[in-house]
């Protein structure tokens, strides 16, 4: 009598899924240690994930930069774009955020999307 094939469980597939190159499914951490929010000297994959009013988009590609500080400055473009997108549609989204990830889906920084429009107020010599 032969036996059924076998079947990859969860594990194997978050083994996979980290050999990969990418970040564990929410409600898996990794069990990689988390270095902290420190400048990388080589790039890093970041994970974008946008935080609404009714939840959380997840980014499942993410994309390299060479530190946290130019992700945050490609965060803080996005979201420029997000919210001048937002006012076409009649959509307020200055309360929306990112939630930066590292690799190992750590959370290592949040920019708010509010962020753009005081900085645009404060620099345009507007009220604040």
């Amino acid at each position: 009598m032969s036996k059924a094939p076998k079947r990859p469980g969860q594990r194997d597939d978050l083994r996979r899924w980290d050999d990969e190159g990418g970040a564990p499914r929410s409600g898996h951490p990794s069990h990689e240690p988390h270095p902290g929010p420190t400048q990388a000297t080589q790039p890093a994959l970041h994970y974008f994930n946008i935080g609404t009013r009714s939840g959380v988009i997840e980014d499942s590609e993410g994309e390299t930069h060479p530190g946290l500080q130019a992700a945050r400055a490609d965060a803080l473009a996005k979201a420029r774009d997000m919210i001048a997108k937002g006012d076409q549609k009649g959509e307020d989204r200055h309360d929306w955020s990112f939630e930066i990830r590292d690799r190992a889906n750590q959370h290592v920084l949040t920019v708010a999307l509010s962020e753009i429009s005081k900085s645009k107020l404060t620099s345009q010599g507007g009220r604040r």
